[in-house]
């Protein structure tokens, strides 16, 4: 029988076992979303590139310490999001298959909501590094989301992708919050991770 959710497991802030007993719990929660596959205009998508630090004396430098936070899941700000995973409970970078369990702050101070999605494509090249996951049946939410780290002659460029719909069951009046909660999410992400490359 499995024991994972059909959806955001909604907790109160600071209460449960820690976290990362689900990574175990839910680890056969299935994929909601197959890469590729035929969208309608319910699904949401967003594309964001920013060139995050200019090309200095120690472009290489640069380069892995953002590839270094990109592969260890270190992008959204600690007061809106945290996680675990089997990357940070091994202490190495992420794999392909590894699961994230996301604790989300959703804006309301004493709910938060713990998430599971699934890395199913990684790069960690010389020049490139990034990763792809996607949404488990634990998580209202149903997609993908992509980001990357590139080396160029300017600098290093920071390219986030997301695809993303609420699951059918949402309940509609509110996902219009949900969607704005979505978009402040990406923008602090890319806020934090910025200043966590040129500050570390």
């Amino acid at each position: 029988m499995s024991t994972y959710p059909t959806h955001a497991k909604i907790v109160l802030a600071g209460t449960g076992k820690p976290d990362e007993q689900y990574l175990d719990q839910w680890r056969d929660a299935p994929l909601t979303y197959q890469r590729g596959q035929p969208i309608d205009d319910t699904w949401h998508t967003d594309h964001y590139e920013k060139i995050i630090a200019s090309a200095g004396k120690s472009p290489d430098e640069l380069f892995q310490r953002a590839a270094d936070l990109i592969l260890h899941y270190q992008f959204y700000p600690p007061t809106l999001m945290t996680h675990v995973s089997d990357f940070s409970r091994d202490m190495r970078r992420m794999r392909a298959a590894d699961r994230v369990i996301q604790r989300i702050r959703a804006g309301i101070s004493f709910v938060e909501a713990l998430t599971m999605n699934v890395i199913v494509h990684m790069i960690d090249e010389d020049s490139r590094a990034g990763f792809t996951y996607i949404a488990t049946a634990a998580h209202s939410e149903m997609g993908e989301w992509s980001a990357l780290i590139e080396k160029h002659p300017t600098g290093i460029k920071l390219t986030i992708n997301a695809l993303a719909r609420t699951r059918p069951e949402f309940p509609p009046l509110l996902r219009g919050y949900t969607r704005r909660l979505q978009k402040r999410a990406h923008q602090l992400g890319i806020e934090h991770f910025t200043q966590q490359v040129l500050d570390r």
